[in-house]
Parts: C-alpha cells; structure tokens; sequence
C-alpha cells in the first residue's frame, strides 16, 4: 500500500481541486460586447461589456449604463467577476446593487482584503452574521414596509436619523424625543412644547412696556418678517395703541379691535422678541428669549381660539403670523397644522380669487383691506410652495384655480381707506416689491417641482430642455429685479431692505439648484457641463451669503428658511466634490478645496443654529456621511474632521452641535461616531424621488430601527 501523502500536502491539493472546479475560476467566454457603458460609449474606448467594466474599475469610476440603446431591447450587463466573487464571499444574502457598491469604493479610500471584510458580514460562533467593526448599522432595512439594502438613500437617511436619536440618548438633560412625541397632542408631536409655568396660562394677557412695545413692532416690520409683509403698518401700531387703552382702563385686551386683532398683535410681538433674544446671542439668553417669547405667543393662541362668528381677514392673519412664529422657533409639525386652517380660512374667504371680492365688496371697497387681502394670499402662496418642498408635500393652491392680482407697490404709509395718496411716480424701494416678487419665484418654484421632479419626460434631452427652459425663467426673473432688491449690495442697505434682498438672493440660488442638481450624478459629465456648472455656482453664492451673515451677528439662528436652503447648498457640494473624484476630475483641484473649507464652515453654522430638537440640528447629522465621504476625497489639510489611521472618523469639536438646556448652559456634545464615509450611498440607484426624500428627511418621525434594520441572513 502506498504510503498515505502528508496531511498538508492533500489539503491543499484539495483546495487546488476546489479552486479548478469552482464556477468563479472558469473563465467567462470572450464574446463580442453589444453594449458598452456610458462612459466607455462618450470616449469611443474599448468596453469590457460588465458592471462595473475593467476601465472603471480601474479609475474608480461609477460605471453606468443609462444612455439611449438604439438597437432593441439593451442587453442587461452581466456583473463583472469582481462582483461574482464578492457575491460568493458575502453569501447568497448579498444583493448585486450592494456588492457592486463596494467595488465603486475610490482608490483613496479602503481598498485592501482586510478592509473590504469590515464592509461584509462577519461569522459569529452559532452561525448568526454581525454587523461590521466599521458601520454597525449596515445591512438589509424595513422601512416602513418596503426592503433596501445598505447603499439605497432611505437606509442611509434613517441611519441618520439613528444617529440623531441615539445623540438625544447620550446626551444628559434631554428626554427621548419619541417618548416625548407620545406624550404630546397629534398635532406638535415632535416640536418642543411651549414654555410655560402653569400659572401663566390663567393670568390676564399683558403687554410689554410702551416703548419697548414699540421697539419690537418696528424690529418685525424692519427685520423680522423679510418678504412677509401681510399687515398695515399704521393699522398694527394702532391696535396696539387700543390694546394698551385697554390695559390702563382695565376691560379685556380685545375691546374695540376684537380678538383676532388682538391676536396679532401679540404674535408679532412674540416674533421680534424672539429675535431680540436671539440677536444678543449666548444660550442662556437664547432660552430666555424663547420663554418670553412663548409667554406672548399663549396670549395670541388663547385669543385666536376664543375667536367668534364668521371668518375675517384678520382670522387668517393671525394664523399666517403664527406659522411664522412657530417655523421661527422649530415647531414645524405644528406650523403645518395651523397653516392648514389658514389655508382653509382664505380659500372660505375667496381670496385667491378677483371674482370673490367684487362679489363681497360690491360699494366701495376700503383700500387698505383690499391690499392686504391680497398680501396675506400671496403671502400663503409663497409659503405653500416652500413649505411642500421643505415638508416634502403637496401644495394645496395650484396655479389653475388663481386669477388674483399681485399686491399694489406701495408702502403702507401712502395708503388710505379710499386709495393711494402721495406720488405715485415716487416710489422707489417700496417695501411691497419683495412680496411681488417672491410670489413669482415661489410660482416658478412649482413648476420645477411639477416639471423636473417626474418620469413624465421620456429621456434625457427633454429633461435637460426642461432646465434649460426653467433656468432661463430664473434669470429673467432676477433681472427683473428692482436694483435694491437685485443690484445692489446688500450689506450696503438699510435694515428694513437688507432682509428682503437676502432672501430673494438665498431664493434665487436655491431655484437654480432646485432645478438643476438631478444633473449632479450623470455621466458623462460634459453633457451636463452647463446644468452642473449653474448649479455648484448657486451652491456657492448660498454658502458665501450664509458665512457672511453667521459671522455678522447671531440673528442668523433665527432664519428657518436660510437653514434649508443652506442645508440643499451643502449636499450639492459634497456630491459635486464626491463625484469630481469617481469621475477622476483634476481641473480646478484649488477651487474644490476653497469650496470645501466654505462648505465646512457653513455646516459648523447650520449645526450651532438653534436648539437640539431643531430641523437644523437634524440637518447637520443628516450632512455628516455627506461630508464624510467629501473629505475622503479631498486633501486632509481642509478639515481638522478627518479620518485616523485605523479609518475612524475624528471629530472636530469645534463643528459639534451645541445641546441646549433650558435651564443650563450649552455643551458640545459629539455628533458621530465611526466611519461615515462607508454608509454613504453609491448614487447608482439614486431617483428623482430621492431628491424629495432628502429634503424632507429632517422632519421624518423617529423610527426604532433596532428592530429594522437586520443582517441578510437572520430571517
């Protein structure tokens, strides 16, 4: 008998067999290539006919096979035999969208055996599959009913939102914000209560001092409300005049001018007292703002609710002013639910439509009302197309059920019951021009959300028509723009016009991106050379506005609106910088590093904006993986936030996002911890829809992902 062959020697005979007879190690047929990617198509280059192609793989390219297939049905790529292994390695669990994403990990990222491990699941003793050292989160998620694996865009928003959750645990002095949220009334769920102190909800309303009165009405018509300007200056100052008779007189606040006025009035003043507060900067000061602040808004609420008969235009107002108190102060949930009965009140009164007032007004009609009918529409009209792209939901006007008039320019003082007085060839900067125009960037607001955000257009050229089209509508509008409103600095101008010409410039920007950023992540770049261009030029424009404003005063903090559009400027550059390398880019490598430094700071303002329960906190949890993954692509000198030797991400903390106590001072608490850069989606199966999803992410409700978010083999 022979003698039998050493141990070692036949097993790794046996492997060698193993290895032969493996399907992996057989290789693929050499066959013609009928389809080649994208990127391999534009450059007429040699394609080897997988996903991802030997070419991309090679320069680490997002290998995409999305242009127009001319010669029947295209032919499905089959995975490159990178891929296939991967599979094989991962388990039959692996989905083909997941293995191909970790072969789109750029070659400054992780590239060695070791490293890919950390993205696949490990084998615990028992068989059970743990989640990786470097992303504990990674694996199959439920969401709400529907299955996505890792690198789909709702998993890794919702491992945002962990994130976010599990900052609220750790942190000391704040409650579970779902436990909260059970406790509260439907209609605030999630927003943080109103300060109160019990004993305060029964006293009798009173008003601040007359001269300090007088300093926050002038401070909410100069500073505060911007573009809104639904109330009559003179009619305001002078129901508040009756409302102090009244004090001194001692009969209820509402006497003579009825609750609604009354209403309004205390709702302004709760505005500009939040920015006062707010303007003197400091935690401390900033929760006292909000406790004085919140004592008037009672005031306003108790009265509105105590409200009778039928509607007036005041009923509306006062609700108007509301929402922007509560969106001032980050009571989003419950800012949608009061704007809904506003909206209700003003279609009851008919005021988007010119029939319904010569209907109601049929004798001579008091001008002053009539103007401020038409500010109050237009105003929720603006507020309704922000508000559904913000919330990520439908607008209740649309455009073919509205046939009013813009508002009139003229400023309150040249009003009159019977009609305009003055000059009426003097009016330049009239104060109603920031409305009007607001109005028309808000209706072409909707119709990119109508147009650009659809399947509707059935390929590429129409959809870059499309743009084209509506970024020409942006522009004319700008230069439509009156020259304090348009040409002229800002910084150069009186408060009570510097506010309005922000916004319209933040408002400006944020519609080129609004149309133009789904061209962000197609290839080849160059047939999008124009779209991408106007698109990351807007993203700058925004942040070098917002880091000009942080750094002028704290007032920045108060601006709900600057918060979103900062926050759609940030996610712009980062994909633009995380795209720039996987399509190996090289020009303009200095432009991309000044971008990223003024991308950082602005994040570092957008997560130091309010208190912790805030959209904005929620935003900038939400642009860490973002960023995470930008600075792994960037040089590590533009960051103190950057990546150790062992891959952890080091937080800055500097960049960390104060939590702030009502009763203690702001800490600085870590908003991260390990690698962000690896859950970060691939882009490859990022939609139109994903764009929405990720603009109203920040006011999703808490989900318990625990449960949720599972390994592929634990079913």
């Amino acid at each position: 008998m022979a003698p039998e062959p050493p141990k070692q020697k036949r097993s790794a005979e046996s492997i060698d067999d193993t290895s032969q007879d493996s399907p992996e190690a057989i290789p693929r047929k050499k066959g013609k290539v009928s389809r080649a990617c994208d990127f391999c198509k534009f450059r007429k280059a040699k394609c080897s006919g997988d996903q991802p192609c030997a070419k991309c793989i090679s320069r680490g390219r997002v290998c995409l096979y999305e242009a127009r297939y001319t010669r029947g049905m295209p032919p499905t790529p089959p995975p490159s035999s990178g891929v296939s292994q991967r599979q094989s390695v991962g388990g039959s669990g692996t989905s083909p969208t997941e293995a191909s994403a970790t072969a789109f990990i750029p070659s400054s990222g992780r590239t060695s055996a070791d490293d890919i491990t950390l993205d696949g699941p490990a084998q615990q003793p028992g068989g059970r599959v743990a989640p990786s050292r470097g992303s504990p989160e990674l694996g199959m998620a439920e969401i709400q009913g529907q299955v996505f694996d890792p690198t789909s865009s709702l998993a890794f928003l919702h491992r945002a939102s962990r994130r976010l959750s599990a900052a609220h645990e750790d942190s000391p002095g704040i409650d579970d914000s779902r436990s909260l949220a059970e406790n509260q009334q439907m209609f605030m769920a999630g927003d943080k209560p109103l300060s109160s102190d019990g004993a305060g909800l029964e006293q009798q309303p009173i008003l601040p001092d007359p001269e300090d009165a007088r300093a926050l009405l002038a401070l909410y018509f100069d500073v505060c409300i911007a573009t809104y300007r639904i109330l009559h200056r003179p009619s305001t100052e002078s129901w508040l005049s009756t409302m102090e008779s009244n004090l001194r007189d001692g009969v209820a606040v509402w006497q003579r001018i009825g609750h609604a006025r009354a209403a309004i009035i205390y709702a302004v003043l709760a505005i500009a007292k939040f920015h006062q507060g707010k303007s003197k900067g400091g935690s401390t000061q900033d929760c006292r703002a909000l406790r004085l602040s919140d004592h008037l808004f009672h005031f306003s609420m108790r009265l509105a609710d105590q409200e009778t008969g039928y509607p007036r235009l005041e009923s509306a107002q006062v609700r108007i002013v509301q929402v922007l108190y509560m969106l001032t102060t980050s009571r989003f949930n419950q800012s949608w639910y009061v704007f809904g009965n506003a909206l209700q009140l003003i279609s009851a009164l008919g005021l988007q439509r010119r029939a319904d007032w010569r209907r109601r007004h049929k004798s001579a009609a008091n001008y002053i009302e009539k103007q401020c009918s038409l500010r109050t529409f237009w105003t929720a009209y603006v507020l309704d197309n922000y508000l559904g792209v913000v919330f990520g939901r439908p607008r209740h006007f649309h455009d073919d059920n509205i046939d009013q008039d813009l508002p009139d320019r003229i400023n309150d003082e040249d009003m009159a019951a019977d009609g305009p007085v003055g000059d009426p060839d003097d009016r330049r900067g009239c104060h109603t021009d920031a409305l009007v125009f607001h109005a028309r960037i808000a209706r072409i607001i909707g119709a990119i959300s109508r147009e650009m955000y659809t399947e509707n257009l059935s390929s590429e050229a129409e959809r870059i028509a499309a743009a084209k089209g509506l970024t020409r509508q942006i522009r004319d509008w700008h230069q439509s723009l009156p020259a304090h409103l348009g040409a002229v600095h800002p910084s150069i101008l009186i408060p009570s016009y510097r506010r309005p010409a922000l916004a319209l410039g933040l408002a400006h920007s944020h519609a080129i991106m609004h149309v133009n950023r789904l061209f962000l992540m197609r290839t080849p770049a160059s047939a999008y050379a124009t779209q991408v261009g106007d698109c990351i030029r807007a993203a700058k424009d925004v942040l070098e506005s917002v880091d000009t404003m942080a750094r002028a005063g704290p007032i920045f903090h108060a601006f709900w609106w600057t918060h979103y559009v900062t926050f759609c400027a940030l996610v712009v550059t980062y994909v633009w910088v995380i795209q720039q390398h996987r399509m190996g880019t090289t020009d303009d490598a200095g432009y991309r590093t000044r971008l990223m430094q003024l991308a950082e700071s602005c994040h570092g303002h957008l997560a130091r904006a309010t208190a912790s329960n805030s959209p904005s906190r929620r935003y900038a949890v939400i642009l860490e993986g973002f960023k995470a993954a930008a600075m792994t692509e960037s040089a590590p000198q533009l960051s103190k936030s950057f990546y150790t030797a062992r891959g952890e991400y080091q937080v800055d903390q500097n960049l960390s996002t104060p939590i702030i106590d009502d009763d203690e001072e702001a800490g600085f608490q870590p908003l991260i911890q390990g690698n962000l850069a690896t859950e970060m989606p691939t882009f490859l199966d990022w939609q139109l829809t994903d764009w929405l999803d990720l603009d109203s992410s920040a006011f999703w409700p808490s989900f318990d992902l625990d449960d949720a978010v599972v390994s592929p083999n634990e079913n």
